[in-house]
């Protein structure tokens, strides 16, 4: 007799938590995913051991990241962490191995420097690329660094040198050269001896390059007149200091 009041006990139990969850279920089956919640708390009751909660699949399409700014006014926990894989997965630079050579393609050069600054800062340094060519060349993949590679400039697939245009690039900001816009802005300081220039191509191919063995072959640290290219593309001192930046030399 005892043995059956137990039996029926754990069976009106039974029954009761059965209909309980059958109720629970059918209320949270109609919210937004109730069913994967239902499930979960089925495997929870009746299940053996360890259970996992089952959780709804995140959509990783545009409209949903769209539909879960506008319900969270802005990007939600997932979305970051989205954008922060993408831009672990984007690919790093392999920067090019420089070496020194006498032939060089020269479509762009190197056509002006200020290694040594301006009369307001020595930091106001700034480098000219040149395109010799008559037709647009694209930049993607090409690549400027200096001896010691504190300067290390890549360059994507949106820049373009114009024909026969100029490429300035102001250190550190836009108000290295006063009034002209800088193309690019790098990192990185010019040393005023024993220093080097590399310019890559896409395919890691010395395009351009200036050795400064002792010191730059041209340019002046006192009147802080640049280095520029002649005609013949030997180096010699600007006329007028602080050079001819995104013009033709003087």
């Amino acid at each position: 007799m005892i043995f059956f009041d137990i039996e029926r006990k754990y069976i009106i139990a039974a029954v009761l938590l059965l209909i309980g969850l059958l109720a629970g279920g059918f209320i949270l089956f109609r919210q937004k995913n109730a069913a994967g919640f239902f499930a979960a708390q089925i495997s929870r009751t009746f299940g053996g051991g360890q259970w996992a909660e089952i959780k709804p699949r995140v959509g990783n399409d545009a409209g949903a990241g769209e539909a879960s700014k506008e319900n969270n006014g802005g990007d939600t926990g997932d979305a970051s962490q989205e954008k922060k894989a993408a831009k672990a997965e984007k690919p790093a630079v392999i920067w090019c191995a420089q070496k020194n050579s006498d032939r060089f393609n020269k479509k762009v050069i190197i056509n002006e420097v200020s290694w040594m600054g301006s009369a307001q800062s020595y930091s106001d340094e700034w480098i000219e690329l040149k395109n010799m060519t008559l037709a647009d060349i694209d930049l993607s993949g090409w690549q400027l660094q200096n001896k010691s590679q504190k300067i290390k400039i890549s360059f994507g697939g949106s820049e373009v040198l114009p024909a026969s245009g100029f490429y300035l690039l102001e250190r550190t900001n836009d108000d290295s050269v006063p009034g002209v816009a800088a193309d690019k802005v790098y990192t990185g300081s010019l040393g005023n001896l024993k220093e080097a220039l590399y310019l890559f191509d896409g395919g890691c191919v010395v395009e351009d390059l200036v050795i400064a063995a002792g010191k730059w072959p041209a340019g002046d640290n006192t009147t802080k007149k640049t280095m520029i290219r002649a005609q013949d593309l030997s180096w010699q001192t600007s006329i007028q200091p602080g050079g001819t930046p995104k013009a033709e030399n003087q």
